[in-house]
């Protein structure tokens, strides 16, 4: 018996050793940058996605989602709120909206956009 469970194991191992999800180039900007002042800014991809997630990678904090009536999502999380549609609009377009930056330190969030198993990231920068 134990001869079958340590084969089973090292049959299945190299399949928990390998990651579900991989980053790829979903056609989206790798930065987007905003001034001080803040602002609003559209980008598009290649490939619809059905998710856009704020992290700030050095505390491992995310934003938070919320939903429009419309079928538009939201995510927000300090001075960062993104904005677009539901996956069934098969949308490639995402709203990114920033906050005057008023500390006077340059400052830098992410927004992992994933499709699929699939994801891309996108850095943002305000000055």
């Amino acid at each position: 018996m134990n001869n079958i469970l340590i084969k089973f194991m090292l049959c299945i191992l190299p399949f928990l050793c390998t990651s579900c999800f991989k980053e790829v180039d979903l056609g989206f900007p790798a930065t987007v940058t905003f001034s001080k002042e803040g602002g609003t800014k559209t980008v598009t991809g290649d490939v619809a996605f059905t998710n856009a997630d704020i992290h700030d990678y050095k505390t491992g904090e995310q934003g938070e989602e919320t939903w429009g009536e419309d079928g538009t999502r939201y995510n927000s999380y300090k001075w960062l709120k993104v904005e677009y549609k539901e996956y069934k609009w098969n949308s490639k377009e995402l709203t990114i909206y920033a906050e005057p930056n008023t500390t006077g330190k340059s400052r830098k969030l992410y927004i992992e956009l994933y499709s699929g198993p699939e994801y891309h990231v996108i850095k943002v920068v305000q000055d």
